[in-house]
């Protein structure tokens, strides 16, 4: 009866990533003279992949973290102020410090969240590998 293109319904969406987009840049102008090579940066064909790696993996477990992060926060909120007011429902004061308590532990994983994400971004953090990707991305930009 009806002929609906589900095509842009159907199609898988592809979410680039800087690992990806750095493979494709590579791989597509490898023979390339002008293309930075990580050996100019003082860095390895190898070290640099394992960091591009490591730097993937972080990025997944941010947004992984963003993703699912809400979720563990809402449900620590809820937690207190459901025991107490179960246990006391006539208490006003009580009520209102039962949000106190939630509000309390989430604020600490927040925070806790928080430094372990910069941790790890600052144990990765490698210089050199850095200004490789600042300048084959800004090569890629000169070349479109």
């Amino acid at each position: 009866m009806f002929n609906i293109d589900r095509s842009y319904i159907d199609a898988p969406q592809f979410e680039e990533t800087l690992q990806s987009r750095i493979i494709n840049i590579r791989s597509k102008n490898k023979k390339n003279p002008q293309l930075p090579r990580p050996e100019q940066y003082g860095v390895s064909d190898e070290e640099f992949e394992e960091y591009i790696d490591r730097k993937q993996d972080l990025a997944e477990w941010q947004k992984d973290m963003r993703r699912r992060g809400p979720m563990w926060l809402v449900v620590l909120f809820c937690i207190p102020p459901v025991l107490i007011t179960w246990r006391n429902p006539d208490d006003d004061m009580l009520f209102w410090l039962s949000f106190v308590a939630g509000l309390v532990p989430c604020l600490l994983l927040w925070l806790i969240y928080k430094f372990i994400a910069r941790q790890r971004e600052k144990r990765l953090y490698d210089e050199r590998c850095e200004k490789f990707i600042d300048s084959l991305l800004q090569w890629e930009e000169k070349h479109r």
